[in-house]
């Protein structure tokens, strides 16, 4: 099929994600997100179905540009995708919604994911829970301190150093001076000075 000609109509950027190839459909999405038009949730949560990664890669981050409560349990189902980009697309979708107001949502979403299974989950889901800042994620993070995936360690040390929250500092210090993972001591200690020094360079 053609690419979309610019200036697309709204219409013809509906009919192209319902329609289209998964080219066509996934910049379709991508500019109906930069636009942050509502109307195109629908479309766009159907497509996070598409056999295609690329066009439900492209559905997330769209939903996510939208911002809408609205497309939190849509993402939340894309964080079980096969495919590793299209879940890391929903979980970043996810914390973009959060910091916009509808942190609670994506929040509760973003936490049972680091009860997932697979470790490359679990780690998109303690970073992404970082960019939140939500202080209601802090216990959780914690627990993921004793993760047997040294990235999803460091990466839950890294988000408590950013969510600043003191009692984090006594299982930081911890498993800065005990985690058998050198960069995972690394970024606990890093996170334990973020939270005493608030402004620490990342």
């Amino acid at each position: 099929m053609k690419r979309i000609n610019a200036p697309a109509s709204d219409e013809d950027l509906f009919a192209a994600v319902a329609e289209g190839d998964a080219e066509q459909a996934a910049e379709a999405a991508t500019i109906l997100g930069v636009r942050g038009d509502e109307r195109a949730l629908e479309a766009l949560l159907q497509l996070l179905e598409h056999p295609q990664a690329d066009a439900r890669s492209a559905a997330a981050t769209a939903l996510g540009l939208i911002g809408s409560p609205a497309a939190v349990p849509g993402l939340r189902a894309a964080l079980d995708d096969c495919d590793s980009t299209v879940a890391a697309q929903a979980s970043l979708a996810l914390q973009r919604i959060g910091a916009d107001g509808s942190e609670e949502a994506a929040c509760v979403a973003l936490i049972d994911e680091l009860r997932a299974a697979d470790p490359e989950r679990r780690a998109l889901a303690a970073r992404a829970l970082g960019g939140l800042m939500h202080r209601s994620a802090v216990e959780s993070l914690i627990s993921a301190l004793s993760d047997a995936s040294a990235q999803v360690r460091a990466d839950a040390a890294g988000s408590l150093g950013w969510i600043g929250e003191t009692h984090a500092i006594t299982p930081l210090s911890a498993l800065g001076f005990s985690d058998p993972d050198q960069l995972v001591r690394r970024v606990a200690m890093h996170a334990v000075a973020r939270i005493l020094i608030p402004g620490t360079p990342a």
